[in-house]
């Protein structure tokens, strides 16, 4: 077999990937794996040369604090809350942008600021719409008989806000990274359904989604 022959074969697709899997290692396996036993020692300022294993006594402690499970729970509801909404509200801005629209480009632009703008600013403007007293959200809830709700103040209302805001900001990146995927699947396949009498939920079902 000629040099050339023996550069491609069987193991190929590993020795591509083998330069990004030994980078994910050294940045991000190690230091979590390290992190983890640590946490199962009793690692401190006095310890640290020499730290004795303790099993799950960091965890119990941890979680035997009300706040830390408080915190916990809002964590767990923040990531389910966010990603729930980041995916459906961009799946379906992807699948409306994907079909013939007049001033589809337009619609696109004004979708994207919000990825677009620099958080800092995005904070600002919504810390200003939430504003108890003069804030567009209370004025727009006010015509509906809604009176002013201190969105800044409250605990609970400002885990809300922070959710609406960051849900704002998150949907146009999986918009457009849901887009471009939509745009990548050939037009022979919902042809072929056509053909073959599938309807629209079908279509979606079967060749959209997967």
């Amino acid at each position: 077999m000629s040099g050339k022959g023996r550069l491609v074969g069987k193991n190929t697709p590993y020795l591509f990937i083998a330069p990004a899997f030994i980078v994910m290692a050294i940045m991000v396996f190690y230091p979590l794996g390290y992190g983890f036993w640590l946490s199962l020692t009793n690692m401190s300022l006095r310890t640290f040369k020499n730290p004795g294993f303790i099993g799950l006594q960091n965890y119990i402690r941890v979680f035997q604090d009300p706040d830390v499970l408080a915190t916990f729970i809002r964590t767990i509801i923040w990531t389910f809350v966010n990603v729930f909404f980041h995916v459906t509200i961009g799946l379906s801005l992807a699948l409306l942008l994907n079909r013939k629209l007049p001033g589809k480009s337009i619609l696109r632009v004004f979708l994207i600021i919000p990825w677009a703008m620099p958080q800092y600013i995005a904070a600002l403007t919504w810390k200003g719409m939430f504003n108890q007293n003069f804030g567009a959200i209370n004025l727009m809830l006010g015509w509906f008989g809604v009176g002013n709700l201190p969105w800044l103040s409250d605990p609970k209302l400002t885990f809300y806000a922070a959710i609406i805001t960051n849900i704002w900001l998150g949907f146009p990146f999986m918009m457009m990274i849901t887009l471009g995927g939509l745009q990548s699947i050939p037009a022979e396949l919902y042809e072929a359904a056509d053909i073959d009498g599938a309807g629209a939920w079908n279509k979606f079902k079967d060749i959209t989604l997967p």
